[in-house]
Parts: structure tokens; C-alpha cells; sequence
């Protein structure tokens, strides 16, 4: 049976995949290093080209619907070839999803905030497993993809708020509130900007955030997934940062995350640290 997503190879700054059968090559900075297997890179349905200024587009050489969806990790994603480059899925994060699950087998019902949440695949585990969660992006576009990979994955009914806000703003009349979550998910980016303009920047503002989610689990969450692709994040740091802030004993589990390749290699896609309560 053909796999819905498959990464063929990376290298010389690109990455090939085929995702529900159409085979794509997409730009990639952290692939600098040579193709393993550079006889595969043809017959293209097309390339994504990044340009000078950070922006970029795609090359269509066969055609490619708008969009379509695929199952992936026992769930259903809406793909979609946007102009930055990003299709609607990150296979690297399938780990984590894994552990969410395992999570839910004996703990259901906790709540969960998802920060960053883009498309929703940390959200679509979530709500797998049981859990309730709030959804939080900046952009109502990607919430409401979100939403469709809930309805597509069957989970629409499932106990979810989606909020289109600046993060750092949501949180904080969250503590206003008095509102409180024993699940925190987190991939923040380099550079982004909220709803309404507000910057943010990952080595000026992290430390202020997970202040911010630990008060809203009073030190003490039943777990917490950190991921990011940003230099100077690197795993440790990714732990340090958890281990100074939970008031409660757990397990670490910190790696570098990473897609395997038909070769046998593997992409590197990130970095993340996963604490669970004991």
C-alpha cells in the first residue's frame, strides 16, 4: 500500500517527498550535506524555490491540486502547497503525538493549551487521546485548517476551544481568570508576529511565556512537550529551561527531532524536550 507521506531524501538544501502521491522537493536550510540518493531527484510535481528575500514560490511541473488530504498517523490532514513553502504537516512531531497518546491511555479528561498550534496535529492527538484543549494561533487562516483537520479526522465534536489571539495576551487573561491546564504544548517560532501586529521574538520573549504557562499550572504540569528550530535552542537548553520552572518530579525525555528517509537516514527537523509527572 502506498504510504500518504513518505521523505524520500534531503541534501544540497532540499528536501523530496511524496505526499499523497505526488512527489515534491521543497527547500530545506538544515539539509547541508550531500543527497543520498541523488538518481530520485526527477519527475517532479513541484519544487518549492525560495527567493533572496526569504519569500519564495512554487514551480508546478505536473498538475497538483489546490488542495487534498491525506491520512497520516491515524489521522487526516487537509494539504495545502502554501506560499511559504509549508504543506499543512510535520511528520517530525509524530513522536510527540505518540507520547500524548500514551499519556491519555491513563490519564484522560486533562486539559491541554496548545500554543502555536498552526494546523493542529498536537491538537488532533489531543483530542484522540481524550484530552480537552485550547487551541491558541495568531492566524485565523491556520485555525480554521485546524478546524478542518478536526472535522476530517473525525474529532469536530470533541472538546476544543479555538482562539485566533496574540499568545502572550490570551495567556495573561487566562491568569486573570484563574484558569488552569495540567497540559502544555509549545512550539514557538523564531520570529512572529500576533493578531494584531505584536512581535515576537524567541530569545526575548521565551523565558516571559514559560513563566507565564507555569503559573497557569501552578509549577506543576502533568506534562509539558517544548520544540523549536531556533539556534541557540538546543535540546539541553530546551530542558534547563523546563527543569528550572517544574515544581514537581517527572521524566525528561530530550532529543532532536527528526523524519527517517526511505535510505535509512535520517532529517533533522528541530529540536525538543517532553516532561512527564511520575
Amino acid at each position: 500500500m502506498t504510504k500518504s507521506y513518505e521523505l524520500l531524501d534531503s541534501g544540497d538544501l532540499s528536501k523530496l517527498e511524496i505526499v499523497g502521491g505526488y512527489k515534491l522537493q521543497r527547500s530545506s536550510p538544515t539539509s547541508a550535506y550531500g543527497k543520498e540518493t541523488p538518481g530520485i531527484w526527477n519527475d517532479l510535481h513541484a519544487m518549492y524555490i525560495k527567493n533572496d528575500s526569504g519569500s519564495g514560490h512554487w514551480n508546478f511541473q505536473k498538475k497538483v491540486p489546490e488542495s487534498f488530504s491525506i491520512e497520516f498517523s491515524n489521522l487526516t490532514f487537509k494539504i495545502k502547497l502554501t506560499p511559504f513553502g509549508h504543506i499543512g504537516l510535520f511528520p517530525e512531531q509524530e513522536t510527540n503525538w505518540n507520547r500524548i497518546r500514551e499519556i491519555g491511555k491513563k490519564k484522560s479528561g486533562l486539559e491541554v493549551l496548545n500554543l502555536f498550534a498552526y494546523s493542529g496535529g498536537s491538537t488532533l492527538a489531543c483530542l484522540d487521546a481524550g484530552m480537552s484543549v485550547c487551541h491558541v494561533d495568531a492566524s485565523k487562516g491556520m485555525v480554521d485548517w485546524a478546524r478542518e483537520n478536526a472535522k476530517l479526522s473525525g474529532l469536530e465534536t470533541k472538546p476544543v476551544r479555538w482562539i485566533v489571539d496574540d499568545v502572550m495576551k490570551f495567556i495573561r487573561r487566562e491568569i486573570k481568570r484563574g484558569k488552569k491546564y495540567q497540559g502544555l504544548i509549545l512550539d514557538p517560532p523564531s520570529f512572529g508576529r500576533g493578531s494584531k501586529g505584536e512581535v515576537w521574538k524567541i530569545e526575548e520573549n521565551l523565558s516571559e511565556l514559560m513563566d507565564a504557562l507555569m503559573e497557569l499550572s501552578d509549577n506543576k504540569p502533568e506534562f509539558v512537550i517544548l520544540s523549536c528550530h531556533s539556534q541557540g535552542f538546543s535540546p539541553l537548553t530546551l530542558e534547563r529551561i523546563l527543569s528550572s520552572r517544574i515544581k514537581t518530579k517527572g521524566i525528561y525525555e530530550t532529543t532532536e527531532l527528526y523524519i527517517p528517509e526511505t535510505s535509512g537516514k535520517k532529517y533533522p527537523a528541530g529540536f525538543c524536550t517532553f516532561f512527564k509527572k511520575s
